[in-house]
């Protein structure tokens, strides 16, 4: 079952930001809470049949994660990058924790699509996307960190 499918990335996804908060600086475990949170929220939007609601996401507005992960060298100083071996467990810990919400995100659009008809909750879908942009936003931050040499 598609919703069944869901879950369970929704369940991945939390454990994924688990081992993550062991790996990396305690400003950034912080932020993984309050993703953590609301990855239990989406469960609970889902399971309730209640609408998902984010006005922001570690204070970002899901419209400045939109811009912030979308020009990172306007918004954070640094630009795009793409993740490598040499970036440190860190980042790579954070790209893990970005997968699996993509694969939660690729996984609601299958549960929530009907019959090839419209998603029935592009609000759980637009959350995830978020969540995904606030993940990049925190590589792009750590990025930055480790070559500034902090």
């Amino acid at each position: 079952d598609p919703i069944i499918a869901f879950r369970g990335e929704m369940d991945t996804l939390q454990g994924e930001i688990l081992l993550a908060q062991l790996a990396v600086a305690p400003y950034l475990q912080q932020k993984l809470e309050k993703i953590l949170a609301l990855a239990r929220n989406i469960l609970r939007w889902d399971v309730m049949q209640e609408p998902a609601v984010m006005d922001a996401l570690c204070g970002l507005t899901p419209q400045q994660l939109r811009s912030y992960s979308h020009f990172p060298q306007e918004h954070l100083g640094h630009p795009h990058f793409m993740p490598s071996w040499q970036d440190g467990p860190e980042i790579l810990w954070l790209n893990r924790v970005r997968c699996a919400v993509r694969r939660a995100e690729l996984a609601a659009a299958r549960a929530f699509q009907r019959d090839g008809k419209d998603c029935i909750r592009p609000d759980i879908l637009l959350v995830l996307n978020r969540m995904s942009s606030m993940v990049y936003i925190l590589m792009v931050e750590a990025k930055a960190s480790h070559q500034q040499g902090g």
